[in-house]
């Protein structure tokens, strides 16, 4: 059995992994509003700049419970530690957007990572 870690080890862990997000990204959230008339539009909402980590997604990654990686996904992007985020959402980095594909969640995680594919 893996030793468990205790809460000052797991925050001095996500100190370390937020320190090597050297970017800013932003998230956008996807906003439905109904026009009236039974129908709906959907927008995105532009949030507030947070620390990121962008890379590509390689061969052999795994996603949530060993699962294969969305074929879609084309990148993986990490956030601080419970960063809300939804496969509904869209990020913008570098001036590129990112549809996001699978958000792995993770007990005790030490980073929120999504898979994400270029628009």
């Amino acid at each position: 059995m893996p030793p468990t870690s205790t809460p000052g080890e797991l925050a001095q862990t996500r100190a370390h992994a937020r320190a090597r997000l050297t970017g800013t990204a932003t998230i956008q959230t996807l906003v439905t509003t109904s026009d009236g008339a039974g129908s709906t539009t959907e927008s995105f909402a532009t949030g507030v700049p947070i620390p990121a980590r962008l890379a590509p997604a390689g061969g052999g990654e795994t996603g949530p419970a060993g699962d294969r990686v969305d074929d879609r996904t084309t990148h993986i992007l990490s956030f601080p530690a419970g960063t809300q985020i939804t496969a509904a959402d869209r990020v913008d980095m570098d001036g590129r957007a990112y549809e996001v594909t699978a958000v792995r969640r993770r007990t005790s995680e030490i980073l929120t990572r999504v898979e994400a594919r270029e628009l």
